[in-house]
Parts: structure tokens; C-alpha cells; sequence
């Protein structure tokens, strides 16, 4: 899979987490408990926040540590996709 097939796959990936988060019990993992890591993987994969659903879900939750991972995340996934174009 090339990098243009997978800005081809970005709107079935939003419509995916759009029916997810609709969708009563959808599953959050609260296992992973280095909440700026689960951010930068949510960014870097071009994903929105998740940090709401997550603090609904998961106590403990350190929404300040997922949003700094989340925006070092969405960074590089904005670096990686200028590239591209």
C-alpha cells in the first residue's frame, strides 16, 4: 500500500470512527495507561482527538498528556502528508 493509497482510504477511515463513536458501546482501551502515546498514535494515524470518549470511559485519564502527544502526533502526520503532495 502506497502513501496515495492511503489518503484514498481517509474518508472510509472518518466514516468508520464517525459510526463507531454512534454506535452505542464501542469498546475503549484503558489498558495503555502512557496517555501521551496513545496521543501521538492517534495523530500521527490523522485521526481527530479521542480524548473525550477516552475520559468518559477510562479513570485515570491524563487528558493534558494525550492532547501534547496527540498535537506531536497530528504534526508529523501533516509533515508526512505535505511530502506526499
Amino acid at each position: 500500500m502506497g502513501p496515495l493509497d492511503r489518503l484514498d482510504a481517509a474518508p472510509a477511515l472518518i466514516a468508520r470512527f464517525l459510526l463507531c463513536s454512534l454506535v452505542a458501546g464501542c469498546a475503549v482501551d484503558c489498558t495503555d495507561s502512557d496517555w501521551k502515546e496513545r496521543g501521538y498514535r492517534d495523530g500521527r494515524g490523522g485521526h481527530p482527538p479521542q480524548d473525550l470518549r477516552i475520559a468518559r470511559h477510562c479513570p485515570g485519564f491524563s487528558d493534558a498528556a494525550y492532547l501534547d502527544g496527540w498535537r506531536d502526533g497530528y504534526d508529523e502526520y501533516d509533515r508526512r502528508k505535505a511530502d506526499i503532495d
